[in-house]
């Protein structure tokens, strides 16, 4: 039987728990309703008081918040302090429809708080109650998309929730934002990165005492455990979560750590227990009117029944479980649903509703496969790669007229020389006719001509010396910023580097560094331009990288600030928005003692060739420098090693090298081929392969661009 055994808890930012008695909290709440308030005091009362009553009863904390609304319709108040509290209760009316199942109007409520919080931060932007609250907003908003299973539109909003928060130090409500994309990550079945989150959320609620968050985080470890199949782990963490619950009373929490302790139970194949688990979550989820907790219970109930052979039970319950999630719109759960409904029917020998189920399983599982947000996510990168190519071509276009006319100047030089020279032929001639005589005073001025040429030819094989040496020079102290041999050696077991500049100096660069976390960053860069210009591009860029290493250790954080340390000092180059110089870039920081790799990328792939596999980590679409998304803050991804990997990184010197039997582009897909067949090569012997690769590809055409690339084997 095919069971979703883990329910994640999504840490509802504007849910959060409280370390005092809750009755005793409302009681309070209600007695000062009792009191003669103002309109605005008592609209701030109802709102805390529906925020404690929905731990027990969603249809009154519901109400609440409707009397609440009311009193705001009729308040005599100035406008942004109208906007702030209609914000605040639609907040509280987003979260009742949300914990109700009704996601449609759940949205429609945390986009119209969204609407109203901007309008006042664009009359007060200094606002940071309303900053936070909006920040609150835009996670909830991905929490919605979560329970709809669009997870690439949740994980949006939970990282632009999570740009925000980090921006303003607000640890706890940072902690339930990590727990919410490391939630979306379980879904995509990818534990490390969810252990990554969830760890990052258990330590900051450790650090606030928030019983809370660190409640919803044990909980979620312990269901990836489970997954994982780990059980003695689940059960550990789930045990702690559901103990943590009950001494705060939150019947929610005690249902969703019930129910994952109930899923691990049924894993384990102790299906007594695993009933008695679900069922008291499912009396808790009823009580409470959460239609979600229940439709989950009403189904694993039923396959654990499937299981004991108790089919009529099963039955009824995953027919229960179906119209349920029906109703909720919960698209995923409905396909699971259906398959296991149409699996009972194959074991009851119930031929004609088994097909009946399975068709519609196979329908429900093709639309969510088929879902919009791919679609959207191929049109953003198509939308890309177009702008990009269009902005290469316009610059391509520029340089070609610059080009063209600098050679219309020279045109007019030689011209004017031509005709000058051809009037001092007829004047010489003139006065050779007519002066004869002088000729040897003539001579003597030619060979007085003569030695001004050689003296200036002399002149000229100087400053061209000059210039070489100052050139050669310029090289050996940008080859001093570069990762040194001594460096590399002493941190990689087998690697090569290919750093194969188009001039003597170049604007691609490799830098690297020992962290005191005892990691070690690795840096493959392209700086805009090359030769002259590109070197003195990678200084700038290796000393802002050297600075922020100095207060960061995460490769995302080190490229913010190295981003933010060029922006700075490109503004005094005169022009009125400063320079657009940068570079494109990835950053890797290889943990050796746990086999992990971490990185964050700038328009530069980082790729593994794992046996005969290439996978390939796409980078963020945007430099580090100044760029129309330069307030977006870099990615960070995490990558389990295995031995023998070998990691690589490059600039795009190489892939856009021209040459070949037609004169194009070598191109990345017959890099990536060329690396999957020497994969298995010494590093050293891989580093010639790629060189004569590159060289044969080339053969009498013009290097285009600096080349680097890297690879280091596990």
């Amino acid at each position: 039987m095919k069971k979703r055994i883990s329910l994640f808890t999504i840490a509802f930012l504007l849910s959060a728990g409280v370390s005092f008695s809750q009755s005793a909290k409302i009681d309070s709440l209600k007695t000062r309703l009792s009191q003669n308030l103002h309109d605005t005091e008592r609209v701030k009362t109802l709102v805390k008081l529906s925020i404690y009553v929905e731990k027990t009863n969603l249809d009154t904390a519901f109400m609440i918040a409707n009397q609440a609304l009311a009193i705001i319709k009729k308040c005599k108040v100035d406008e942004i302090n109208l906007k702030k509290f209609t914000a605040s209760v639609y907040a509280k009316l987003g979260n009742n429809y949300f914990l109700k199942g009704d996601f449609s109007n759940a949205l429609k409520y945390f986009k119209d708080q969204k609407k109203l919080n901007e309008e006042i931060l664009k009359v007060q932007p200094q606002r940071a109650d309303v900053a936070k609250s909006n920040a609150m907003c835009i996670s909830n908003i991905g929490n919605v998309f979560y329970r709809q299973a669009d997870y690439p539109n949740a994980l949006d909003y939970y990282f632009r929730s999570l740009k925000y928060l980090e921006e303003s130090n607000d640890k706890s409500a940072t902690s339930s934002c990590f727990m919410n994309i490391g939630i979306v990550y379980s879904i995509l079945e990818d534990y490390p990165k969810a252990l990554h989150y969830y760890f990052k959320a258990e330590k900051i609620a450790e650090e606030l005492g928030r019983k809370k968050t660190l409640m919803l985080t044990k909980s979620n470890i312990g269901s990836i455990y489970n997954s994982m199949q780990n059980y003695p782990k689940a059960l550990d963490y789930l045990s702690s979560s559901l103990k943590i619950a009950e001494e705060m009373g939150d019947k929610q929490s005690m249902g969703s750590a019930l129910y994952n302790i109930g899923s691990t139970y049924d894993a384990m194949e102790e299906y007594a227990k695993a009933l008695d688990h679900y069922s008291r979550s499912l009396k808790l989820a009823e009580e409470m009117g959460d239609q979600m907790s229940a439709a989950f219970n009403l189904s694993n109930i039923g396959t654990a029944y499937t299981d004991l052979k108790k089919y009529k039970e099963a039955e009824v319950y995953l027919l229960r479980a179906l119209a349920l999630d029906s109703a909720l719109g919960a698209f995923e759960r409905t396909k699971d649903d259906e398959k296991n409904l149409s699996d009972l029917y194959v074991i009851t020998n119930r031929p004609g509703l088994a097909l009946s189920h399975y068709k519609k399983y196979i329908v429900a599982r093709d639309s969510i496969n088929n879902d919009e947000a791919q679609k959207k996510m191929a049109r953003t990168e198509i939308n890309y790669e177009y702008e990009k190519k269009e902005v290469k071509a316009k610059a391509e276009q520029e340089k070609k007229d610059a080009i063209a006319n600098e050679e219309k100047q020279k045109q007019k030089i030689i011209l004017w020389s031509v005709l000058g020279g051809l009037l001092l032929v007829i004047v010489f001639a003139i006065v050779m006719v007519q002066r004869f005589r002088v000729t040897q005073q003539q001579k003597k001025v030619i060979e007085a001509q003569k030695k001004i040429t050689d003296e200036q030819k002399h002149q000229i094989e100087e400053k061209h010396k000059e210039i070489t040496d100052s050139i050669n020079y310029a090289e050996r102290i940008q080859r001093s910023f570069l990762a040194t041999k001594e460096l590399l050696d002493e941190n990689l077991n087998d690697y090569f580097v290919l750093f194969q500049p188009k001039d003597v100096v170049s604007g691609d660069f490799y830098w690297a560094s020992k962290m005191h976390n005892d990691q070690f960053i690795l840096a493959t860069a392209d700086s805009t331009g090359h030769g002259v210009p590109g070197a003195i591009m990678s200084l700038l860029n290796i000393t802002s990288l050297e600075k922020a290493i100095e207060q960061h250790i995460e490769p995302a954080l080190i490229l913010n600030a190295t981003r933010k340390t060029i922006i700075e000092r490109l503004k005094k180059d005169g022009s009125p928005d400063g320079g657009k110089d940068g570079m494109d870039c990835s950053l890797i920081s290889l943990d050796f003692k746990n086999n992990m790799l971490t990185y964050a990328a700038a328009n530069n792939p980082v790729w593994i060739v794992r046996g005969q596999e290439l996978l390939e980590f796409s980078p963020d679409k945007m430099p580090v420098g100044k760029h129309d998304k330069d307030g977006t803050a870099f990615t960070q991804h995490t990558i389990t090693l295995q031995k023998n990997d070998v990691v690589y990184t490059l600039t795009d010197g190489l892939p856009d090298q021209f040459g070949g039997p037609k004169g194009k582009k070598f191109m990345y897909k017959r890099l990536k081929e060329l690396l999957i067949s020497i994969t298995h090569l010494p590093m050293v012997e891989q580093k010639e392969q790629l060189a004569m690769a590159l060289n044969e590809w080339k053969g009498d055409l013009e290097q285009v661009d600096d080349v680097c690339v890297i690879g280091v084997r596990i």
